[in-house]
């Protein structure tokens, strides 16, 4: 097994949100079926078929019933992505019961892999959205305050068709997205009213354009809220048939590798690991609202210089003042306050009270214990302390629990890393020693390397801001300098003395 490679893998909980919630289940739920209600809206079920450059790699399956004064909305889908040579299989449920209007009022959201499993139920009580978050055994609470009562994905199309299809209108909705636990507009414009051949007739259909998290998707739909077609970022496209149809794969399995397909393009570095400066231009995407100016790192338009130093400063365990208490809290997927954490934290460090040596002492155990291999899942601490297995995301995931259970103030961050040929999207924790230390567990790195180039840091809601990125970002490496060198290096391949 290559190690270097297995470890970079594009951060899942932004993914599936991405590729799974976000982009093959909602456009599904654009309903042209058996029935009408009073409302107008069509229920019954649709299936669809999932493709990656022409191959089938899933299905997706929608039901709207109404159920009294509500509607239940029905959402599954599974399909198989390849992974630096494995193929990984998710599936995903959603019940939802909305008003007549499609307003959230209740869901459960399920979601396994070949490895893992989570469920988040929520409940909209008057301004808030109340959830319970089931994983790694343990079930944990969560309150998010609401600015306006939300949607869910399967319930913006019927919205939609209620509101009517007119070229040139934009339809914005606060849309909660369960893989990243966040509330954020989407908004759908009808484009143009076109005319395509399906089959051997031309039918009249409407072109929207989708925008959520910064990623865009088109779909063509009939009057009556029937799917044409969709096509998705990183090539992927959905397409309604029948059940047996849909639920018939491609025997070759997934075309191409998704760590392929979001890989990002730049000049090239040599040596990248013993990296400790490194100047880059940012190119062909908004770095507007990024953490690039901070600590190691120094923005300036859009070139971002990192700097590495060796953390000088250290405390007594634990951290004692009360400005870093936010890096300190357990929540629901870092349960540092549970006992099979804080057992394991103190198991690793003994009697050790000095905080630079007790984050090294982690950084080595974190990397000898967990097996490296690609994981799909929404990363649960204690999930990946009993598994022991997993990517980048769960290595930042089980550091960033162990070390606030030890005192040490720990966040995450989210950004891109050099590996062998451009960067990739990365996770890494960086811990409180004076500054933001930036180490990676992953690669076993104390510090990290100047090619870790940090975009945000913090939870669920603040790392799926990467999804911006995704796709767009170019980077140029215009010089950089090894550890055991005292020269700088252009990305014309000369020397030049600092």
């Amino acid at each position: 097994m290559n190690l270097v490679k297995t470890a970079i893998i594009l951060f899942w909980l932004v993914m599936l949100g991405l590729l799974v919630e976000r982009t093959y289940v909602r456009p599904s739920v654009v309903i042209a079926l058996d029935v009408i209600t009073q409302e107008g809206v069509r229920v019954g079920d649709e299936w669809f078929g999932i493709y990656q450059l022409n191959r089938k790699i899933g299905y997706a399956h929608t039901r709207i019933l109404p159920e009294g004064d509500t509607y239940h909305l029905f959402e599954e889908s599974e399909l198989d992505i390849l992974v630096l040579g494995t193929v990984q299989r998710i599936r995903t449920v959603i019940n939802s019961y909305t008003t007549k209007n499609f307003l959230l009022k209740y869901f459960d959201f399920t979601m396994k892999s070949n490895m893992t499993s989570m469920e988040i139920k929520g409940a909209v009580i008057k301004d808030q959205l109340v959830l319970d978050i089931i994983t790694g055994g343990q079930v944990r609470k969560e309150r998010i305050p609401l600015n306006a009562p939300p949607y869910l994905s399967p319930n913006i199309k019927p919205a939609l068709v209620m509101l009517g299809l007119e070229p040139g209108k934009t339809y914005r909705f606060p849309l909660f997205n369960p893989a990243t636990m966040k509330t954020d507009d989407a908004t759908v414009t009808v484009m143009a009213k076109e005319q395509i051949k399906v089959g051997d007739e031309k039918k009249t259909v409407y072109k929207l354009k989708e925008t959520f998290q910064g990623m865009e998707a088109l779909s063509w739909i009939t009057q009556d809220g029937e799917t044409i077609k969709e096509e998705s970022p990183l090539g992927y496209v959905l397409l309604q048939e029948t059940r047996e149809e849909a639920k018939k794969l491609d025997k070759k399995g997934p075309a191409v590798d998704i760590i392929a397909l979001t890989r990002i393009p730049s000049t090239p570095i040599t040596n990248a690991s013993s990296v400790v400066y490194l100047k880059a231009r940012l190119n062909n995407a908004s770095l507007t609202g990024f953490e690039l100016d901070e600590g190691r790192q120094k923005l300036t338009g859009n070139s971002v210089e990192i700097t590495v130093e060796p953390p000088a400063h250290s405390y007594d365990l634990p951290y004692a003042k009360k400005d870093l208490q936010e890096h300190l809290k357990a929540n629901a997927l870092i349960q540092s306050d549970d006992e099979r954490i804080r057992k394991q934290a103190a198991k690793i460090l003994g009697n050790e009270q000095d905080a630079r040596i007790a984050a090294r002492k982690l950084n080595e155990w974190v990397y000898d214990a967990i097996f490296k291999k690609p994981v799909v899942s929404i990363p649960s601490a204690l999930e990946i302390l009993n598994q022991r297995v997993g990517d980048c995301n769960e290595h930042t995931t089980l550091y960033t629990a162990l070390a606030r259970a030890a005192g040490i103030p720990t966040r995450i961050a989210v950004g891109i890393v050099y590996m062998d040929n451009g960067f990739y999207y990365h996770a890494w924790p960086e811990v409180w020693l004076g500054g933001w230390a930036a180490v990676d567990p992953t690669f076993n790195q104390f510090p990290a390397d100047a090619t870790h180039i940090r975009f945000v840091t913090g939870n669920l809601d603040r790392q799926s801001e990467i999804l911006r990125l995704v796709g767009k970002l170019r980077v140029e490496v215009v010089k950089y300098r090894h550890r055991e060198l005292k020269k700088l290096k252009t990305h014309e391949g000369k020397a030049a003395t600092k």
